[in-house]
């Protein structure tokens, strides 16, 4: 379901609450909202407000529940409350961060909580997505405007604004070891699941079944190096690089859409079909339900499915 800014501000009742429109940015399932929370002392904020924000579990799909939510956040976006957030943030940084040279230089620039161009504002780094990224996970909320004009400049850029608002704790990826890495190739016996193939085995991963853009925060765990191997197999398979970056981009679109990947372009699922069922929860281990029977989530079990479906209606 979209929000429509019609239906909208019909139901915005605050009037310290300005809005200019909604955005999304596609490629991180990402939505926001462009507004001015403005104080009773006349102290303005402006900037965008995630609502559908993965990385802290929020996603907001109606009108009325983002009235909710904005007329919630409201308090933080006072002068004093930003200044406080500005301070606290930068002693945690330099007390709790400091090993992290290369973020922290990124979040230092963040800080003003002005839109960041990448191009012009940020440190020069090659994967200075990355680095956003990490500051995402440590639970900070970023919004991202990939068409924003540059200050002084005839040309757009991706601009990068940090918000003020709570953080939420760390999210990200689970942790694996160089040891855990070798025991799951060990026990998939170097081979590559897409292929049933040990060529090139030194560039293989062990892939999530589950994929990372449903987890939540209580979806990470860390990975033992002494974790049993029927627990491996149940929660990892091995494809190479260049796999695993397709099934992201899969899954990514059937979290956008509610439409599953299609394995080697053939239409079949061994439990469910091509349309994610309504009734299982979107993000965290529940989701786990709605990839059960998708090609990608466990390619052995979907070849050895099909190839039982082939064999019984031969």
């Amino acid at each position: 379901m979209e929000i429509t800014i019609e239906k909208f501000s019909k139901l915005l009742d605050n009037e310290y609450i300005s809005i200019e429109g909604f955005r999304e940015h596609s490629k991180a399932s990402e939505k926001y909202i462009d507004i001015t929370f403005i104080q009773k002392d006349g102290y303005r904020w402006i900037g965008s407000i995630p609502y559908f924000y993965r990385r802290t579990g929020l996603f907001i799909e109606t009108e009325d529940d983002l009235v909710k939510y904005l007329n919630e956040i409201y308090p933080y976006f006072n002068e004093a409350g930003i200044e406080k957030f500005k301070a606290s943030e930068k002693k945690r940084w330099d007390k709790e961060m400091s090993g992290k040279k290369t973020t922290k230089g990124f979040f230092e620039e963040l800080l003003d909580l002005e839109w960041k161009s990448v191009k012009y504002d940020l440190p020069n780094n090659p994967n200075w997505a990355r680095r956003i990224q990490d500051i995402k996970e440590f639970g900070y909320t970023l919004a991202t405007d990939t068409r924003r004009k540059v200050k002084g400049k005839d040309e757009t850029d991706t601009h990068i604004l940090l918000v003020p608002l709570p953080k939420g704790g760390v999210t990200g990826y689970e942790v694996m070891s160089s040891a855990f890495k070798a025991k799951v190739t060990s026990v998939m016996k170097s081979i590559n699941v897409y292929e049933v193939s040990k060529a090139n085995k030194h560039g293989l991963l062990p892939d999530h079944k589950f994929p990372e853009i449903r987890w939540d925060k209580e979806t990470r765990s860390e990975n033992s190096d002494e974790m049993p191997e029927k627990e491996i197999k149940e929660k990892f398979q091995l494809i190479d690089n260049q796999r695993n970056q397709q099934k992201r981009e899969v899954c990514r679109k059937c979290f956008q859409t509610g439409k599953r990947g299609i394995l080697y372009g053939i239409n079949f699922f061994y439990e469910g079909n091509e349309n994610w069922d309504n009734n299982i929860a979107k993000v965290g281990k529940e989701a786990e339900k709605g990839c059960i029977g998708c090609g990608w989530y466990d390619i052995q079990k979907w070849r050895e499915s099909l190839n039982k479906f082939l064999e019984d209606n031969n």
